[in-house]
């Protein structure tokens, strides 16, 4: 029950770029568990007519693929190098679970995509909702597609979107970490009492 300074973890942007792809598809990032909800993804996807790219693997994955129809594709693992790729030619990340933070969404961003997102946990703090991504309130496919809705009628920005990214960086997080043990040690030093 103590006050806790929270520092989110580091991002590395520095392998992303914000340049365009096909942008032909949405795409998850994800192990495939139950909690994580790609179950919703698919099926907005399939009633929309979406294209939708799967890269993970996991104890799901055959009950996955019998939900899935003609617009769904499994890439299995993906090997870090080859994510960047992939990021760029998404038109957006879809991100239907409920995490403590998130750190997909911010790869995304990264690649100046933005994702559409469970409004809810982590998403709350690496997705700005009509700036970076939407946020759908529901984990039903119902309300996931009227997301998709909106995201396919708007315009995007790219590089504000990147820029948001940035504030998740490595060095961005290295400087918060620094800046919060300076400041406990001087605490300590001042004779602050912790308990």
């Amino acid at each position: 029950r103590r006050q806790a300074q929270v520092i989110p973890p580091p991002v590395n942007v520095e392998r992303f770029t914000a340049t365009p792809g096909d942008e032909g598809y949405y795409l998850i990032v994800s192990r495939l568990v139950p909690y994580k909800r790609i179950d919703v993804a698919i099926e907005a996807c399939e009633r929309l007519h979406c294209p939708l790219k799967i890269v993970g693997a996991g104890p799901e994955e055959t009950l996955l693929r019998r939900r899935a129809g003609a617009m769904t594709s499994f890439l299995g693992f993906v090997p870090d190098d080859d994510l960047p790729l992939l990021y760029r030619g998404a038109k957006a990340l879809l991100f239907p679970q409920e995490e403590d933070f998130g750190i997909t969404a911010l790869e995304a961003a990264a690649s100046g995509k933005p994702t559409i997102a469970f409004g809810a946990g982590g998403a709350a703090e690496t997705v700005i909702d009509g700036t970076t991504g939407l946020f759908f309130a529901e984990q039903t496919a119902e309300s996931m597609m009227q997301a998709l809705r909106v995201f396919e009628e708007r315009e995007w920005d790219a590089a504000a979107i990147r820029r948001h990214a940035e504030g998740f960086s490595q060095d961005v997080f290295a400087h918060r970490i620094g800046q919060a043990v300076n400041e406990a040690w001087a605490r300590f030093q001042a004779g602050y009492s912790y308990t």
